[in-house]
């Protein structure tokens, strides 16, 4: 059975997860990383959804098991392109299963393209901004343009200091 995302109500996540192992529902994973909470009475370490707002579930596409993961309270709906449940390669699961459990702490991270906008917001370069470039098996470089000139400059960055510039 193919694996599936599941989007749920704003941290709903666990409890999603709970109600359907309660109901010997569908095989579900909920990818999460380690943080430092920053509540006022000191600090913890908390877990955290990796992809807030979703869980994997292994489902039929349209047999019982996904109209019990849409029965469940939270679920939104079954991620679909097109009206229909989009499934996600095998490999993508067990990879972020690796990487999960791994040495390395595992972190969110936004989705970064060539040619996007984005702005610098850590190290040597934290407030420039520009547009994402990648040469092959090169760092990736902040490119930043004087359109009337017609030229540009570029550094390298660290894919951990940007972030997309929305809108």
């Amino acid at each position: 059975m193919p694996w599936y995302a599941v989007h749920v109500h704003s941290n709903f996540e666990r409890r999603v997860v709970r109600f359907l192992e309660g109901r010997r529902g569908p095989e579900t994973f909920l990818p999460t990383y380690r943080t430092r909470s920053r509540r006022a009475v000191g600090p913890a370490t908390i877990e955290r959804p990796l992809f807030p707002g979703y869980l994997f579930a292994r489902l039929e596409s349209l047999g019982t098991p996904r109209v019990a993961v849409l029965q469940a309270p939270g679920v939104v709906r079954v991620v679909e392109f097109g009206g229909r449940p989009a499934p996600i390669p095998e490999e993508t699961i067990e990879s972020l299963r690796i990487i999960v459990r791994g040495p390395g702490e595992a972190r969110p991270h936004p989705l970064l393209r060539e040619g996007q906008a984005v702005r610098v917001v850590a190290g040597p370069f934290a407030g420039a901004a520009g547009r994402l470039s990648r040469g092959r098996g090169r760092k990736p470089r902040l490119v930043v343009t004087i359109e009337i000139l017609g030229r540009a400059a570029a550094v390298p960055v660290d894919l951990a200091d940007v972030e997309p510039v929305l809108g």
